[in-house]
């Protein structure tokens, strides 16, 4: 092996392999957030819906969510690069209780978003969250109360309050107006 294929010293050659696999979907991430500016940058702008305020700003909301996971992306590889994933056990195939819990966790989100157009915001949110915490195994009653409320209503002014969102009613057309 010549000197520029040896990993970082302290570093066995499978930690360095598999130190760039874990950096796989940051990279992903990285370019899905890379079209969306890309997008917002030419054909939104060429169209004449990336200006303007945030009704009539199309662009707005992916470029804040893009610039707000690319952010994320930073701390990610910061953190992988200084070691930060150490404790990390030995990666392999999943324990079959992380996979159910993952597809727990999918059916959850699912039956979610399936139900927003029934229940609404206000209703489906705080079951989902309440629903994720049981499934993860909290079983603290007031975190079980406090968080899902807490997150819905964070949600709620941040999306409606600040971003003027209109968030689902559902059939009750139960809505609180900020």
């Amino acid at each position: 092996m010549s000197r520029s294929e040896l990993p970082p010293e302290g570093q066995s050659p499978d930690e360095s392999s598999g130190k760039l696999f874990r950096l796989l979907p940051v990279a992903f991430f990285a370019a899905v957030c890379g079209l969306v500016l890309y997008e917002a940058a030419t054909t939104l702008t060429e169209q004449g819906y990336a200006s303007g305020t945030p009704i009539s700003n199309a662009a707005l909301y992916p470029r804040l969510l893009s610039g707000l996971l690319l952010g994320l992306l930073v701390l990610q590889v910061v953190a992988e690069f200084r070691g930060g994933n150490s404790a990390r056990p030995e990666e392999g195939a999943p324990a079959p209780g992380h996979v159910r819990l993952m597809a727990l966790t999918a059916l959850a989100i699912t039956a979610y978003v399936a139900s927003l157009p029934i229940l609404g915001f206000l209703l489906a949110t705080p079951i989902l969250v309440l629903v994720l915490l049981i499934l993860l195994g909290d079983r603290q009653p007031l975190t079980l109360i406090g968080v899902p409320t807490a997150i819905t209503l964070g949600c709620l002014l941040v999306f409606q309050g600040i971003f003027n969102v209109n968030l689902p009613r559902g059939i009750f057309g139960i809505a609180l107006n900020l």
